[in-house]
């Protein structure tokens, strides 16, 4: 029997049921005793067929308000602006893919219910279910409806969805690695392994950088929230679910969450365009534009030296356009991108983008171009936050065990040393076979002894 408690600011908000449904009982005991939460109440956990799976997870095109259908277009002159993404495309469409392919399970914070992909209880499923328990648990101790809302700038939205998610998959990772044995985790990455090929092909036709922007709170959070869960455990990351980092460069680059950065915004100086949206562009979009056609390895560099921006997305005669600007940590840094974004226009070509100069600091200013035309895309922005994620588990792995202090110049030097060997195909390869052998443990310790000495 459901019990229907109406929302108090302070109980349950959902219809809920008296009891867990007994196929979960050891899941949710799990999540609880991991986590150091403890549930208000049980939750809905609805079994469905693939067919009322993918209708739950993804839109009905009649229901969406004019306003967002707007929103949508104006998103895709962006991408195309910033050479991301050629023609024209359904964003609609392209988010339901990404929320639909691949994924076993979902929870939403709207109703308060967990939705299963089938009916069978399999080891990547039973995974999946503690890392959406999570979210279930988080709920009603932190309240996710916060996610989305008007509460939170566009930094601190990022923080908080990756911060959700990555205590989510801490929590699910600590579930195979400490309830399954060796045949079960087997069983566990070999079930991945079909979702990520099975999301890969559902996903084919969406622009690189939507799915790159889908996958950034998961990628970036995971190692962020390994690096809070380092310095302070659970309690750490309650805090960073109460009160998330004002600045997204905590979770691009987490040494500068170990030496307590802030960012600066600049100003654009917009005179009388019309202003569609303005605020920070953020480490990871300059990083992303960047690597969609110069060397991710090059664009990481240049990112990595972010102090804060300007960013506004602009009308000028009916056509929008994106103007930028970058600060950096040193003037170097400010060399470096402005390097970088010459080698980005150049890759562009046909004066599609222009650089800019604002108040002394690197910028550029790029309009749509039109869906008529045409722009050769690498689709490297798919699979460049690889790149920025290891190096995240590396920082993390040095603040988790390195003896003494740890630092943001240890941690730096221990995460550049270690990626310094490391190539594309390493970070890109499904299997990640370059991690799983003895001599990137060889790596690790000698980078790690080679940096606390130095």
């Amino acid at each position: 029997m459901a019990v229907v408690v109406r929302s108090s600011g302070d109980g349950a908000r959902h219809a809920h049921p008296d009891e867990w449904d007994e196929r979960v009982v050891d899941l949710v005991a799990f999540v609880e005793e991991a986590r150091g939460l403890r549930f208000d109440h049980p939750v809905f956990v609805d079994f469905l067929s693939e067919e009322d799976y993918r209708a739950s997870a993804t839109t009905d095109d009649r229901s969406l308000p004019e306003e967002d259908r707007e929103a949508y277009e104006r998103e895709g002159a962006t991408l195309r602006a910033l050479g991301l993404a050629a023609g024209e495309m359904d964003l609609r469409e392209a988010i339901d893919a990404l929320a639909g392919g691949g994924t076993l399970a979902y929870y939403d914070p709207e109703d308060g219910r967990v939705r299963v992909r089938g009916t069978e209880l399999t080891v990547g499923v039973r995974a999946t279910l503690v890392h959406e328990l999570t979210h279930a648990l988080q709920d009603q101790a932190f309240d996710l409806r916060r996610v989305g809302g008007d509460d939170l700038d566009d930094p601190e939205q990022l923080a908080l969805r990756s911060v959700v998610e990555g205590d989510a998959t801490r929590i699910e990772l600590r579930y195979v690695d400490q309830v399954l044995g060796a045949e079960g985790r087997a069983a566990y990455e070999d079930e991945r392994r079909q979702a990520v090929e099975a999301g890969a092909d559902d996903t084919a036709a969406v622009p690189g950088a939507i799915v790159a922007g889908f996958a950034t709170p998961y990628l970036l959070g995971a190692p962020f929230v390994m690096l809070l869960d380092a310095a302070g455990g659970n309690a750490a990351v309650d805090e960073a679910l109460r009160d998330p980092s004002a600045t997204e460069e905590h979770l691009f680059d987490p040494t500068s969450h170990l030496a307590g950065d802030g960012a600066a915004a600049l100003d654009l100086d917009l005179a009388d365009d019309e202003v569609l949206d303005d605020g920070f562009f953020g480490p990871t979009s300059w990083f992303l534009v960047l690597a969609e056609h110069l060397d991710p390895f090059v664009a990481l560099e240049a990112a990595l030296g972010w102090a804060g921006d300007g960013y506004a997305a602009l009308e000028r005669d009916g056509t929008l356009c994106v103007r930028a600007a970058f600060a950096g940590d040193a003037p170097e840094d400010e060399a470096q991108m402005a390097d970088a974004l010459e080698a980005w226009v150049a890759a562009l070509g046909d004066d599609r983008a222009r650089l800019l100069e604002v108040d002394g600091h690197p910028g550029f200013e790029a309009c749509d171009p039109g869906p008529d035309a045409e722009l050769e895309l690498t689709d490297r922005s798919r699979d460049a936050l690889a790149l920025p994620s290891v190096r995240g588990y590396l920082v993390a792995s040095f603040a988790t065990y390195a003896p003494g202090p740890r630092d943001a110049t240890g941690a730096t030097c221990f995460a550049d040393a270690v990626l310094a060997q490391l190539t594309w195909e390493d970070l890109t390869d499904p299997e990640r076979a370059v991690f799983a052998g003895e001599a990137f443990q060889e790596l690790m310790v000698d980078a790690m002894l080679g940096c606390i000495r130095a």
